[in-house]
């Protein structure tokens, strides 16, 4: 194979390895480790034996946890169900009703109509931006522009 030609993989949805969280004592979809804020986490434990990934957090941090589900309702005037959600650019795999984002750590939801797609009519992508260093950074840099 050259590097003029590229490579095709095919991945069954399947085979995409979602690690389950506990936080504050109950479980949630591994989507929600991206949006906890870095400095209101304490300590991070793997359990392999469960393919868990524990985390305890400070004292004084309360995420405000909600469903990409209730999300969409609350803070979008998207009433399709017809959706591609995603977390920094990262498509969640998992059911909107099942996966949780601490919304107090999202700095801009972005909705965006997709009307390429044949014959599918109201399809959206919704795209959650986690306040981070990196997302600040680019969010200003547009802004100035």
């Amino acid at each position: 194979m050259t590097d003029t030609v590229p490579s095709t993989v095919y991945k069954k949805r399947n085979d995409i390895s979602q690690v389950n969280v506990e936080v504050l004592g109950k479980l949630y979809k591994g989507d929600l480790m991206g949006t906890l804020k870095p400095e209101g986490v304490k300590s991070v434990d793997v359990d392999k034996g469960k393919q868990l990934v524990i985390i305890e957090l400070n004292q004084n941090y309360k995420p405000v946890l909600i469903t990409l589900s209730d999300l969409q309702k609350k803070y979008t005037n998207v009433k399709s169900n017809r959706v591609i959600l995603m977390v920094d650019d990262q498509i969640v795999q998992q059911s909107p009703a099942e996966v949780f984002v601490d919304i107090s750590n999202i700095m801009q939801i972005d909705v965006s109509p997709v009307k390429s797609i044949g014959d599918i009519d109201e399809l959206y992508m919704i795209n959650l931006w986690v306040r981070n260093e990196k997302n600040i950074k680019e969010l200003n840099r547009i802004i100035l522009r």
